[in-house]
């Protein structure tokens, strides 16, 4: 049996997903789902929250649309991940700029996957007229990668990593390119020269997992770019595999230390605004006690201003 841990699976619906599993077109996903011996949930209605993702082992939030997340969905769900949650994560092509969403705020900032604003398109033998078709034969993960050989997207944006974040899905690196959406004119613009580009990543942040794919297409029944094309399904497979196991010590000891890393750097930065701020204080200390200094002088002595503007060349 390949999943022998029961396991909980809450797909978020309450920021217009497209990924409804009750949907015709993800039928075949739902039925991959129920192999994974996984109890499904879905929430329609509720902000995210620390009691909502208590006893969940995978969220998945599959392209949001015309929707946000608050600061407080979003500190419960990077909170639900380091304690040992895994987040699945979909966009689409145009990303958050074209979905009206705020994805990066929880992917990008926190986990170091930024989803680009461009839809990534392809030369190849597949897809003739429609160059948005993408072959995918590069897997940058052993485990996730175990026995594929090609994968097929289409209508991906590609993703920026930083911190620890990890290429998953590369595309070739010939005949491959990117184009950005231009509002003026409502067309899609060619925006670089052809390099690969990365549409799948993971990450590892605290004891939880989060994987990001730049389509959810894959997700579907489309008979082109769906579930049951080329080893789309294994690939699925493998991520769901990949997402429940737990993190390695070793990685988890080099988060923490990472962690305290970023701590000390925050106090760093905190300690010598601080400082700055004690020596401002300080030369404004004296400066006022000088001028007080004078103040009491001339209240005194009268005859001294008079005495200065002589020295000074002028005459009152």
């Amino acid at each position: 049996m390949p999943f022998l841990k029961k396991t909980t699976t809450l797909i978020d619906l309450s920021h217009n997903e497209m990924l409804h599993i009750e949907e015709d077109e993800f039928s075949e996903f739902f039925k991959l789902l129920q192999r994974f011996n996984t109890k499904i949930t879905k929430n329609e209605n509720r902000d995210l929250s620390q009691e909502l993702l208590q006893d969940i082992d995978i969220l998945i939030i599959g392209n949001p649309i015309d929707d946000y997340f608050s600061n407080i969905e979003i500190k419960a769900i990077v909170d639900f991940v380091r304690i040992g949650g895994n987040l699945l994560i979909l966009s689409e092509y145009g990303a958050d700029y074209l979905q009206k969403t705020n994805l990066n705020d929880i992917s990008g900032t926190h986990f170091g996957i930024y989803f680009q604003k461009n839809l990534i398109k392809e030369l190849n033998s597949v897809n003739h007229n429609s160059t948005s078709i993408v072959q995918i034969q590069r897997f940058n993960n052993k485990q996730i990668g175990n026995g594929l050989r090609e994968v097929i997207i289409g209508g991906t944006c590609s993703l920026f990593l930083s911190r620890d974040a990890k290429p998953l899905l590369l595309t070739n690196k010939k005949n491959v390119w990117s184009e950005k959406y231009n509002s003026s004119n409502e067309k899609w613009i060619r925006e670089e020269e052809e390099e690969e580009k990365i549409v799948g990543a993971y990450t590892e942040y605290g004891q939880g997992r989060v994987i990001a794919l730049g389509d959810i297409d894959i997700f579907t029944n489309d008979s082109n770019i769906g579930l049951n094309q080329l080893d789309n399904q294994l690939l699925i497979t493998n991520i769901f595999k990949w997402l429940i196991e737990p993190v390695k010590e070793p990685e988890l000891m080099k988060f923490t230390l990472n962690q305290l890393g970023e701590i000390q750097n925050e106090m760093k930065n905190i300690n010598k605004k601080i400082d700055n701020i004690i020596e401002s204080m300080t030369i404004l200390e004296k400066r006022i006690s000088v001028i007080e200094q004078k103040s009491n002088v001339l209240r005194k002595n009268p005859d001294v201003n008079e005495f200065i503007d002589k020295e000074s060349g002028q005459e009152k």
